[in-house]
């Protein structure tokens, strides 16, 4: 694959949620943008971030740094940030780096929507 694969999507689920979809990798080359996007949508003030990590195929470091500092910051800001991805090399990185045990990880997009960071 390559960055020319590369896709960002933004989507507000009924409920007030931002989803942020990535496709293709998040590498070097594409982290800054990965970065700036994230960053502008808890700019603008979503209680609840989904990144839909689902079709996205890699994910190195710089990826999984943009995802530690959006965690950081949801947590001092009193917000969520969950991700959503199945199986594979994407989970692998994000279990080896310990970021599954501080943000909410689900398999589906419905299981992040219906968890809203409360328990009902």
């Amino acid at each position: 694959m390559g960055t020319q694969d590369y896709h960002i999507g933004v989507l507000a689920a009924e409920d007030g949620s931002a989803i942020i979809a990535v496709t293709g990798e998040i590498d070097i080359a594409s982290s800054l943008s990965f970065a700036q996007r994230l960053s502008a949508i808890l700019d603008e003030g979503a209680a609840h971030v989904i990144v839909d990590l689902r079709t996205t195929s890699y994910l190195d470091t710089t990826g999984l740094s943009v995802l530690w500092e959006s965690a950081k910051r949801c947590r001092s800001e009193n917000r969520e940030l969950a991700i959503v991805c199945s199986a594979g090399r994407v989970r692998e990185a994000l279990s080896n780096s310990g970021l599954d045990q501080v943000v909410v990880t689900r398999a589906t997009l419905d299981e992040a929507l219906g968890h809203p960071g409360t328990t009902s």
